[in-house]
Parts: structure tokens; C-alpha cells; sequence
């Protein structure tokens, strides 16, 4: 570490490895010295959640940059000392889910992201959970080997150790040669068209794949496409998102950052699920989507 921050001061930071992810619509990079740079602005003026979770009153550069501290202190996040020992942290995660439906046999293995991984092909649970309860959407990465063996000690297989790629189509490739056929895979909103692409895996490979769009905050209308043939929807604070779906939803989770079931498959998951969930839950009809005044919104994003 002393090495890399001597780099860091006579080189600058643009020729330092970086991690860079999303938090509230803004695009934060931290470099392999623990810099932190808060590359844009945040789109989320407000989001319940992270008040709730993080003490966040506003979105501002300050805000984010604090957050992923917290997260890189607490639970080790984008450092070699990354913790995979989470238990469940919001109802209707898409990790709680997947990793719920693989221990029921819903799923034979999930496609994930990590921090200093890539992409991972998982057949355990808890690992699922571990990389995926305090993830942010991770738009890059690079390998850190304190973390890849953590993963592999797990059960795990990094697609690319040497590089840490992410992408989900190989990703979903990989799971198919390594013989499952029942696949979850996650896919962030930046990266919506490898869900078309994944959907043409699914038809060459007679697999069966249920496909988790996240961290959608950023999506615009030319994602739609793309988006709209995934099967669970966490729309985060793209309220136009929401209401383009809403017609092909067949069933709404949460108020504060609404997730959209688009298919019957995920909708019977679901179910399922609620049934042994220890929480209490509202059940009616209702005009979808379904929203209050503290629902996620993106005050500054582009649709078009």
C-alpha cells in the first residue's frame, strides 16, 4: 500500500486501478490507495432508504463520498479485507430473493458481480447474499486476490481472475457449461443490453434463466428494449421506468424503491417466498405503480 500511494502522489490518480460504481445516480471511483473520487453529481435528491440506513438527508457529493467509506470501513467493500458474512438486509433485495429461492431449489446457481472479482458463478447461498446484501451497481472493477480466494474458499468461480471482467453473458455461458440449467443472473441498468443477449443464451441452451435488473436509476428510454424482458425489475428512483412497465407488471414489491415483477415465473417465486419471510406485508389491489411521496425519484435524470 505504501508503494501504490507513493504512485498515487507522483503519478496522479488517472494511472491507479480503480473500482467505480453507482450510489444515488452519481459515479464514484475508488483507487487501489483508498481515494475516493465522486466522478458526477448525484441524480437523487432524497431517497428514504438511504436515510433510513445510512443517515443520508440530501443527495450530495459529500454524502456519497461518505457512504462508501462507511462501506468500505464496516463491511469492507473495493479492500482486500471484503466481508461476505451478511444476513438479509432489505425484504425484496434481489440477493434475499435469489438466494432465498437457491436454497429451495428454485435456482441451481446465481451469476453475480463482486468487487474485485467481476462476475461470479455461485451455487451457494450465503455467498450470494455476501456479495450482493451492500453492493452497489459495479461498473468496474479489478482483481484482488485476497477477495477471489475468498470467493473460490466458498464455493465460487471468478470468470476472469486475472482481470476481474464483468459480463453476465459469459457469466451465464460458463454456468451453462459447468452443467446448471436453472440460472439466476443479475444485471445493473448501465449494462441493460446484456439481458437481450442472455435471453438468446437462454433459447440456444434450452436453460431456464431469471433475470434480476438492478440499479436502474440511470436507465433511459433506450433501455426499455432491453429491460423489459427481465423478469423481476428493481426500478430504484426511475420513476419514467416505473410507469412504462406498469403495464406489463404483474406484481409490485415495496413503496419506498419499488421492484416490478414482469413474469408469472418470478410472480410465483415470490409468493412463495412471502410465505416464509418474517415480516408483516400489505397485500391488495391497486393502480401500478404504485407510489407515495417518499418513493425514489430521480429528480435530474434524462429519459431521452
Amino acid at each position: 500500500m505504501l508503494l501504490v500511494a507513493i504512485m498515487h502522489c507522483i503519478l496522479g490518480s488517472e494511472y491507479m486501478r480503480f473500482h467505480e460504481t453507482l450510489l444515488m445516480g452519481a459515479v464514484i471511483r475508488v483507487y487501489e490507495d483508498g481515494d475516493i473520487e465522486v466522478v458526477s453529481e448525484p441524480k437523487v435528491k432524497y431517497c428514504r432508504y438511504m436515510h433510513r440506513v445510512y443517515g443520508v438527508d440530501r443527495g450530495c457529493r459529500e454524502a456519497v463520498e461518505k457512504v462508501i467509506r462507511l462501506k468500505m470501513e464496516v463491511y469492507g467493500l473495493f479492500t482486500p479485507k471484503r466481508r461476505f458474512d451478511f444476513k438479509p438486509v432489505v425484504t425484496f433485495g434481489s440477493s434475499e430473493i435469489i438466494s432465498w429461492a437457491m436454497s429451495r431449489g428454485f435456482f441451481e446457481c446465481a451469476v453475480v458481480v463482486c468487487d474485485g472479482a467481476g462476475t461470479v458463478i455461485v451455487r451457494n447461498p450465503d455467498l450470494v447474499q455476501g456479495i450482493g446484501a451492500v453492493m452497489n451497481g459495479l461498473l468496474k472493477t479489478y482483481p484482488m486476490p485476497e477477495v477471489i480466494a475468498e470467493i473460490r474458499r466458498r464455493g465460487g468461480v471468478v470468470l476472469d481472475e486475472e482481470n476481474a471482467t464483468i459480463d453476465q453473458v459469459k457469466g451465464v455461458m460458463k454456468a451453462v457449461e459447468l452443467g446448471c440449467r436453472r440460472i439466476a443472473v443479475t444485471i445493473i441498468g448501465p449494462r441493460c443490453w446484456e439481458i437481450s443477449e442472455i435471453r438468446e443464451v437462454e433459447r440456444r441452451g434450452n436453460v431456464d434463466v431469471t433475470v434480476f435488473s438492478t440499479c436502474n436509476t440511470l436507465a433511459k428510454s433506450s433501455c426499455l428494449v432491453h429491460i423489459e424482458k427481465a423478469d423481476y425489475v428493481c426500478t430504484s428512483a426511475n420513476s419514467e421506468l416505473r410507469k412504462i412497465l406498469a403495464k406489463k407488471t404483474l406484481m409490485q414489491l415495496g413503496v419506498t424503491v419499488p421492484v416490478l415483477l414482469l413474469t408469472k415465473k418470478m410472480k410465483s417465486i415470490v409468493l412463495e417466498y412471502l410465505k416464509e419471510v418474517n415480516e408483516k406485508v400489505v397485500i391488495r389491489r391497486a393502480q401500478l405503480p404504485y407510489e407515495e411521496t417518499y418513493t425514489a425519484k430521480c429528480t435530474l435524470c434524462e429519459w431521452f
